[in-house]
């Protein structure tokens, strides 16, 4: 059985592989204001919106159960995108109009140790959900990446309101400098992650072109089976797992088709900068598929749909790939100690392009804590990306979509209203990927994330 006395560096803050949902973090406290003692707690100064049930909560703390929660709702509205929707393709709706969507997420994390476990380990279970409008306006721009992303999570269209078990992982330390993991996973911030624009889209960017490389996702399960090893270094660190291709969603546990379809494996090596005496880092990573996807030569699902797979009756293709480059940088930092400060983030790919529809894809923007109330929590982010679409669509997709490169530029500011309450106002403009059916989009709305 390892033994270590001061515990290995949380690999979490290299990796979001293993960590849990963004918004259902503790918001970090105000600098420069003195710590509040339970007593003195208000609704308002609280860390979660349910307070701490009367003392049981910090009792299953001590006891080695955790719970996080959240709910994430987004009102977006849009002007133009789809102007033609197609009926043969009933998921791309016209523009043109306001939506509202809501978004569950409830996670319990166990410490396996207090429960007879390995030392360190920990089971990570969650539950998610949503209502009103699938994808809020999402389906409505004619672009590949979701304009409201988290809107669009669990990717289940048509089962409003049912929570799915996304995550029923264990994560276990071996060392200081490997830890290992293995279970039922959803893959967003399984890769490719920043400081600043990263995590699944309830906190940062709501444009999945800016919370999470597009090249890759498409194809990807939701949730579904992995395992891998994190090894977190003083210089940076490294990772490598492996998914099965099928989508589990809305199975909370079969394994006896395991890998039946083929399987995906990725890697990914980070390096910690000091330039400027500023901390920073740049990644390199790759994910390739072994699985059949639908050749784009004789056709291609709906731009948007997630994740994009084989469709029957159609010629496919065995193996496609992704390799990707990211990094942050900041420029300047408030408090040391908490990280706070804001900075530079890019990115970029490119893909096999057939049967991946994305062939190549670049990103970068500002972002981080406000300079106007960084004290508070207060964030903000401005990002702008291009995606190069496929040159080798078939004449049917060429003919309904007319595919072409598209690009997008997103604003939000987050305002920390509370420990536990923040307002997310966001405005975007999109040139969809579907030049055929739409025209430029302008999105505007606002977020509401509480924690409870």
């Amino acid at each position: 059985m390892p033994k270590f006395d001061s515990g290995p560096p949380d690999p979490s803050v290299l990796y979001p592989t293993i960590r849990p949902t963004e918004a259902s973090q503790p918001a970090p406290p105000a600098i420069g204001l003195p710590p509040c003692e339970p007593a003195c707690e208000t609704l308002w100064t609280r860390d979660a919106l349910t307070g701490d049930w009367g003392g049981l909560r910090p009792r299953l703390q001590e006891r080695g159960v955790t719970f996080e929660g959240n709910l994430t709702q987004f009102g977006f509205g849009i002007g133009g995108g789809i102007t033609r929707p197609l009926p043969r393709v009933p998921l791309l709706a016209q523009g043109n109009t306001f939506e509202y969507t809501g978004r569950g997420d409830y996670a319990f994390t166990f410490d396996l140790e207090k429960f007879g476990g390995l030392p360190k380990g920990r089971l990570l279970v969650r539950a998610q959900h949503w209502f009103g409008t699938f994808g809020n306006v999402s389906l409505r721009t004619g672009a590949f990446p979701p304009a409201v992303f988290p809107a669009a999570l669990p990717a289940v269209p048509n089962d409003q309101g049912v929570p799915f078990v996304t995550d029923f992982v264990v994560t276990q330390p071996l060392s200081e400098k490997w830890v290992v993991f293995a279970g039922k996973k959803n893959v967003i911030g399984a890769a490719d992650q920043d400081d600043f624009a990263g995590g699944n889209g309830t906190v940062q960017f709501v444009n999945q072109a800016l919370v999470a490389n597009p090249a890759f996702l498409l194809g990807l399960p939701y949730t579904s089976f992995t395992a891998g090893v994190v090894s977190p270094r003083e210089w940076g660190g490294f990772s490598a797992f492996v998914y099965d291709p099928q989508d589990r969603t809305k199975d909370f546990f079969r394994v006896n088709d395991l890998f039946s379809q083929g399987i995906i494996l990725g890697g990914e090596v980070k390096v910690k900068t000091n330039f400027f005496s500023l901390p920073g880092e740049h990644h390199v990573g790759g994910l390739y598929k072994r699985l059949d996807l639908t050749n784009l030569r004789f056709n291609e699902p709906p731009p948007g749909q997630f994740p994009i797979t084989a469709v029957p009756g159609f010629a496919t293709l065995p193996d496609s790939y992704t390799i990707y480059y990211g990094f942050d940088q900041y420029l300047q930092v408030y408090s040391e100690d908490s990280k706070r400060g804001w900075g530079l983030f890019g990115r970029a790919s490119i893909s096999d392009g057939n049967p991946t529809p994305v062939k190549y894809f670049v990103s970068g923007g500002v972002g981080g804590y406000s300079p106007f109330r960084y004290r508070q929590g207060d964030q903000f982010g401005i990002g702008v990306y291009y995606l190069g679409a496929s040159r080798e669509f078939g004449p049917l997709p060429r003919a309904l979509f007319g595919p072409r490169d598209g690009w997008g530029v997103e604003m939000f500011y987050n305002v920390r209203l509370t420990p536990w309450m923040n307002l997310t106002p966001d405005f975007q403009i999109i040139k969809p990927e579907a030049g055929a059916i739409a025209r430029t989009a302008y999105i505007g709305g606002f977020r509401l994330n509480l924690r409870f």
